[in-house]
């Protein structure tokens, strides 16, 4: 049998505890060694100058050098290591910008361990000179009029684009500690969420959240 390397990897995320989970993730995948984390670009690149990875995962908001002018730096300095931008916001503007510094792609943080995987392995097969890929979510496509039914609810009902995340994962039937794990926040928060969520739009409990989510068509 073939061996084949694991690919090596090095994350920057101001929130370690988001950071390590993540490596933790793809490090039961098996085929991913997790070589380091930086807590900022700064950091980062002070890190890159005594680790060799084939990869770095990259936040884009982070204090100090975002990931952005981090990005721009690795590629510089480091062109052959592999920049995939990490992030909870699937926005164009974003996109657009970190494929102009140079990532390989963009990928969505509250994706599933597999998906996430499969994703990067992908993304490193093709390497720096391979299509941009993007963890488009699946709000793109969907109508223009089910995206503006949704912008009224959220206006309406003060709700945060992090609670629509939970109410998304709500509807998909996950409890607070799988949300949690899939958000990479601590359950404590996840029911903090929730509580909000119910007070915002007068409602009870988990099975009316989940009937006035079905009843008004948000999802």
């Amino acid at each position: 049998m073939t061996y084949i390397p694991p690919i090596k990897i090095v994350i920057a995320d101001d929130q370690v505890i988001v950071a390590e989970g993540i490596g933790v993730m793809l490090e039961q995948q098996e085929d991913f060694e997790l070589m380091g984390i930086a807590a900022n670009g700064e950091k980062l690149m002070h890190l890159l100058n005594s680790v060799k990875p084939d990869m770095v995962l990259l936040d884009l908001n982070m204090p100090v050098m975002d990931g952005f002018a981090t990005c721009g730096q690795v590629r510089e300095k480091f062109p052959e290591i592999v920049v995939v931008a990490l992030t909870t916001y699937d926005e164009d503007k974003m996109r657009q910008r970190i494929k102009a510094a140079g990532a390989a792609g963009m990928l969505l943080k509250y994706t599933s361990a597999v998906d996430l995987a499969t994703n990067l392995r992908l993304i490193m097969m093709n390497g720096n000179n391979g299509p941009f890929m993007s963890g488009e979510s699946a709000a793109k496509n969907e109508s223009e009029e089910q995206t503006d039914k949704n912008d009224v609810f959220l206006l309406k009902h003060k709700i945060s684009d992090r609670e629509m995340d939970v109410v998304r994962l709500i509807a998909e039937g996950l409890n607070s500690e799988e949300i949690a794990k899939r958000l990479f926040l601590s359950e404590h928060t996840i029911k903090t969420h929730r509580k909000n969520i119910l007070e915002k739009l007068d409602l009870n409990n988990t099975a009316e959240l989940i009937s006035f989510i079905h009843k008004n068509k948000l999802l």
